[in-house]
């Protein structure tokens, strides 16, 4: 295959992958709740929740909590004080700040998606990148369009551009720094001027990727460290002057990281104090690895593996010990292996990436949703399953007789990189686009000449911001504090309204008072019974 051709194959692997984009795009129907946070916090105001005993809003008004003023547009400044006080870093939100500062008083799912589209590219291109650089054999274009195309067409991939949050972003810098790495570990020993680049590449990258999301950090730590012992190993064996160079790499990650801290100081109170910051350290050094494994594995067999993760561990330990065959073959004969210790290096160490990403994320199990917490590590994890297995299969060709090898070998190939991911897709393993709300929004627009009335409870009032789009089509969103005997329900829409939409968190005797008061109402049906609230129809 001629360079131009393979570049040509990888410009349509990521035609596809922003084709897939763009179709589940179009079936995103709502938002997880912190889709909207995400929105919010990215406007550049603060918004002021409707909580008291009554208030009455319209649904624009509601849905203008996410929309960017003329006064706040690009107000980067803004943005970065409502961060500090959250638990996340800032550079996602203002990227996010800028395209909706694009389209002032607008609010769309596109904001979000294309964003990540755009991110996820960048990825998609760097898992190419990445296999190209590592593999110097006859075979490293297909291999490295192979582990491209499984990127591009991945249902977790394709699901985390859905999902309006840091983590396509922090995919992009995880990609980033392990091709950096690469670079860095075939110019270790070479030109100071390009050890140099290397270097100012890799710190940049640990320095945006700090202030998208903090365990970013795990795949630079676990790399240099790893990489660190290993170039002292070779000084000590083979009298390589490459231990000093490391240090010094590992010096520019530091400062780096240090340069971050001084941009953005409030992350050191996110990391080290609040809820979330010391329930990420109690529970990475209290956990049991096998609860971990057990609470986490459906997930991951589910949204990564389509059900096959047996199947393919199977395959992947059986290509590590046929390829450990080969590697032994090929050291007797003499043959060189310039790429057997980045191999066994990279696989070791994203195991123990995986190993303390989950172990910090148990606490926040959230059942298929805590899939995105593994999109950075599966990034990486995925294609270089799919990477060993090819690459053993492929090495075996020359191994085994028979005119129909190649077709054998295919086929195999086709089993490992696509099935999975195409079961996937026929298993909707697509998250984060409810189109189970289509219904629900639909009825919202027919309705919404009459009143919304949302009753929440004040211990739970945060689940009114879980259905926000639900209110926008209405004219009139009243909201009633539940307080037992002491409910206020005193609302001239509520008396005079034909017909009210009634979403509630509360005894259903509010409804009887409901009616009562109301000359044009003479009884209430359940409508739905939702994830956080009923539904009734009062008509």
């Amino acid at each position: 295959m001629t360079k131009k051709k393979f570049f040509g194959i990888a410009a349509a692997v990521l035609v596809i992958h922003l084709f897939f984009i763009a179709f589940y795009g179009t079936q995103k129907e709502a938002f997880h709740e912190d889709e909207y946070y995400t929105y919010s916090t990215s406007t550049g105001h603060n918004v002021i929740n409707p909580y008291g005993p009554i208030q009455e809003k319209s649904g624009m008004e509601l849905q203008s909590y996410f929309y960017v003023t003329d006064e706040h547009r690009f107000d980067f400044a803004s943005v970065i004080d409502i961060q500090k006080l959250d638990v996340h870093p800032p550079l996602f939100y203002l990227t996010l700040h800028f395209v909706m500062s694009l389209f002032p008083y607008s609010f769309y799912k596109w904001f979000g998606i294309l964003l990540n589209a755009c991110y996820s590219l960048i990825s998609c291109g760097g898992i190419i990148c990445f296999i190209y650089q590592m593999d110097k054999s006859r075979h490293r274009y297909f291999l490295s369009l192979l582990t491209g195309l499984l990127y591009a067409i991945h249902p977790a991939f394709i699901s985390n551009a859905m999902f309006t949050r840091m983590y396509c972003m922090s995919v992009m810098w995880t990609v980033l720094y392990i091709n950096v790495f690469v670079m860095l570990m075939q110019s270790i020993i070479s030109s100071r001027k390009r050890f140099a680049v290397v270097t100012l590449c890799g710190a940049a990258t640990c320095y945006f990727a700090f202030l998208t999301h903090y365990f970013c950090l795990y795949l630079p730590f676990f790399l240099t460290l790893g990489f660190c012992l290993y170039a002292l190993i070779r000084q000590l064996l083979y009298k390589e002057k490459c231990f000093l160079r490391m240090l010094i790499y590992g010096i520019s990650l530091i400062a780096a990281i240090g340069l971050a801290i001084l941009t953005f100081p409030a992350s050191l109170s996110q990391i080290f104090s609040g809820e979330r910051g010391e329930g990420a350290f109690a529970t990475l050094l209290g956990t049991d690895l096998f609860a971990m494994l057990k609470l986490f594995l459906p997930v991951l067999n589910k949204n990564f593996f389509a059900g096959m993760l047996y199947p393919i561990l199977g395959l992947l330990i059986a290509a590590l010990l046929t390829g450990t065959l080969f590697i032994i073959k090929r050291k007797r004969q003499g043959a060189p292996m310039p790429q057997t210790n980045f191999a066994i290096l990279g696989i070791g160490l994203a195991a123990g990436m995986i190993t303390v990403w989950v172990t910090s994320k148990t606490s926040l199990y959230l059942g298929d949703a805590s899939s995105r917490y593994f999109y950075p590590v599966a990034a990486l994890l995925l294609p270089l399953i799919a990477y060993t297995i090819s690459k053993v299969i492929l090495q075996a060709e020359d191994y085994l007789p028979g005119e129909h090898t190649q077709t054998i070998l295919s086929l195999i190939l086709a089993v490992v990189i696509l099935i999975p991911s195409a079961a996937g897709h026929l298993q909707g393993n697509i998250l984060f686009l409810y189109r189970e709300k289509a219904e629900t929004l639909q009825y919202a627009r027919d309705n919404a000449q009459y009143p919304l009335v949302m009753i929440y409870d004040q211990n739970t009032r945060y689940k009114t911001w879980y259905i926000a789009n639900e209110t926008w089509p209405y004219e009139r969103v009243i909201f009633i504090r539940y307080d037992e005997e002491a409910t206020i329900i005193e609302n001239d829409a509520l008396k005079t309204a034909e017909k009210l939409i009634v979403y509630m968190d509360g005894p259903e005797e509010i409804l009887d008072r409901l009616v009562a008061q109301n000359e044009h109402i003479n009884s209430w049906s359940l409508l739905r019974h939702d994830l956080h609230y009923f539904v009734y129809v009062l008509e």
